[in-house]
């Protein structure tokens, strides 16, 4: 590959998440397999438990004769001398609630026991009665049986919740996995909301769970998916239900985010990144592809990941191989990583044999323009000046669209402008998957069509495409390429997917419009009754061997394969 700088170092057996699990299961003895299925079971089951008591706490507390029984009695102040004596183990719904959250109901194995829980629970009334000798006179202890009653209907529902969970758990794989990623990223929400400002962890709290009962079916669905337009919208195509309910998920919750931690270094930083990274990266490696390796690399102080079939060595300096594709992943310019996009990106490396660097380009808010493309552009120039493939393809998805279409445009013109060898080649061909072209429009024809059906509040791209500009008017097409009033005669043949139902159609299609007129070579497809960024979404449709997602990946393999004929 030549000498690159920065350090390499495989990270293949770094632990991705449930993927690793899953491999090692399959590698070890039936017994094995079975004892990494029931620490999966165990620790989603002491997750769900966590949540459900805490839960159960709330309700309790909400109860309008829940008073006398949420803080520590005041017995002093109450005079109530002989307090101290008669009740041993005095106990109340605060401080239960502190016990819950410090693991303090763990049984040996780090599990929750919620019998320890509940003994507890009735211990608030029950101190309360034998106190009071059961005095039925006395107006605190009817408040104690009556919270006892509720308490043992509420106790009584957990109970047969959890029976119905653990069984869910046992006869449904797929949703276990789901489920357990789910515990994965409230966890990672939480502990990145800690290190933000307070209100964060407020709204960090209110996502986890509205995204939850989303998923668990206990919301009902948005009224838009029982309108008869909704067969239009989605062309016939029929969405899985669980498919359906996690493009809810993703668009209600998106839609929570306040404005304001867009426009916050510190909240964006230290909060938002923290959690779409272990969202996506969680999500992503639930199923990763065997046969690819993951390496993270440096190249002209860029960093970034390759992904890599299996059997190729990435040796220096002398690696050369026929094709590489330099990746842009999307995320609005300030979100994701390169780690969020393992699983679609070893897709494409599986379908094509061709090593695929993603890049880590720095981000908004605190390198806004130019620093995103300039950072794809050094890593395209140091590749080629490296020798290390006779074709380099450029690609990107949704904002890295842009980033890629832009730089393709520059060096198709310098080209032009001046064709000599000193000149910087475009690249051999352009990938660009539901790019965001256009920051200007957040109000077209698609925005308004299919607002209730993608995931991209138009508020929020208004946002955060201010954040990226930085000043730059947003129709200027440096920024905003799909507004470029021509093409130069030596920009590459491009492949363009996107969805049928993405608030962005309207401006890609009119990418395309411009770019056929001007006499681009353009592949252009769309898949009708799909969202933004379809492909990535793979892994929440299912098993679909002749379905849209892998007719996208045959496409790309097609259009990278084309370069020998």
């Amino acid at each position: 590959m030549g000498d690159v700088p920065g350090e390499v170092w495989d990270i293949s057996d770094e632990d991705f998440g449930l993927e690793n699990l899953d491999r090692l299961a399959a590698n070890d003895e039936t017994s094995e397999e079975d004892s990494d299925e029931m620490v999966k079971h165990d620790i989603l089951i002491h997750k769900w438990c966590q949540r459900q008591l805490g839960d159960l706490l709330s309700k309790l507390s909400l109860e309008p004769q829940a008073a006398p029984f949420l803080v520590p009695v005041d017995w002093e102040k109450l005079g109530l001398d002989d307090y101290p004596e008669i009740v041993q183990n005095p106990i109340d719904l605060h401080t239960i609630r502190k016990r819950l959250d410090a693991s303090s109901y763990d049984d040996v194995d780090g599990l929750v026991d919620p019998e320890l829980f509940f003994k507890d629970v009735a211990l608030c009334w029950d101190n309360c009665l034998h106190y009071f000798e059961n005095d039925l006179e006395v107006e605190v202890v009817q408040m104690a049986l009556n919270m006892s009653s509720v308490a043992k209907r509420l106790e009584q529902a957990f109970w047969a919740d959890l029976a119905a969970f653990e069984e869910s758990v046992e006869n449904r794989p797929l949703t276990t996995k789901v489920a357990l990623a789910a515990t994965r990223m409230g966890d990672a929400a939480k502990k990145a909301a800690n290190k933000s400002q307070r209100k964060t962890v407020v709204f960090a709290n209110d996502m986890v769970k509205f995204a939850a009962e989303w998923w668990q079916g206990q919301r009902k669905e948005s009224p838009f998916w029982r309108d008869e337009e909704f067969k239009e919208h989605l062309v016939g195509l029929v969405w899985p239900s669980r498919f359906k309910r996690a493009i809810a998920v993703v668009r209600e919750t998106v839609r929570r985010v306040p404005l304001s931690l867009l426009g916050s270094e510190q909240a964006v930083q230290t909060f938002l990144k923290p959690l779409a990274e272990s969202i996506l990266r969680t999500v992503s490696s639930l199923s990763m592809p065997s046969g690819v390796r993951v390496l993270r690399d440096t190249i002209a102080d860029v960093k970034g990941e390759w992904i890599l079939p299996e059997n190729y060595e990435l040796q220096r300096p002398s690696s050369h191989t026929e094709s590489v594709l330099v990746w842009a992943h999307g995320g609005g310019f300030v979100l994701c990583s390169p780690a969020t996009h393992r699983f679609f990106l070893a897709r494409i490396v599986m379908h094509t044999g061709v090593p695929t660097f993603c890049v880590d380009f720095r981000k908004p808010p605190r390198h806004p323009f130019p620093v995103p493309r300039d950072d794809i552009l050094r890593v395209y120039e140091g590749i080629l000046e490296l020798g290390y493939a006779d074709a380099v393809f450029l690609g990107g998805d949704s904002a890295g669209g842009n980033l890629v279409l832009s730089v393709t445009k520059e060096l198709a013109e310098g080209m032009d402008e001046s064709p000599c060898e000193l000149s910087l080649p475009p690249p051999e061909g352009l990938i660009l998957l539901s790019p965001w072209v256009d920051l200007s429009d957040t109000d077209g024809e698609s925005w308004q069509k299919y607002a209730d059906v993608d995931y991209i509040p138009s508020r929020h791209a208004e946002v955060i495409a201010g954040i990226y500009a930085k000043g730059v008017p947003l129709r200027d097409s440096r920024v905003s390429p799909g507004r470029c009033r021509s093409w130069p005669p030596c920009f590459p043949r491009t492949l363009l997917d996107y969805g049928g139902c993405e608030v962005f159609r309207t401006q890609i299609e009119r990418l395309a419009d411009s770019m056929m007129h001007h006499g681009v070579e353009l592949d252009a497809t769309v898949e009708d009754g799909m969202v933004h960024c379809y492909p990535q979404l793979e892994y929440l449709w299912g098993p679909d061997p002749d379905g849209p997602f892998d007719a996208y990946f045959k496409r790309v393999s097609t259009f990278m394969a084309m370069k020998y004929f």
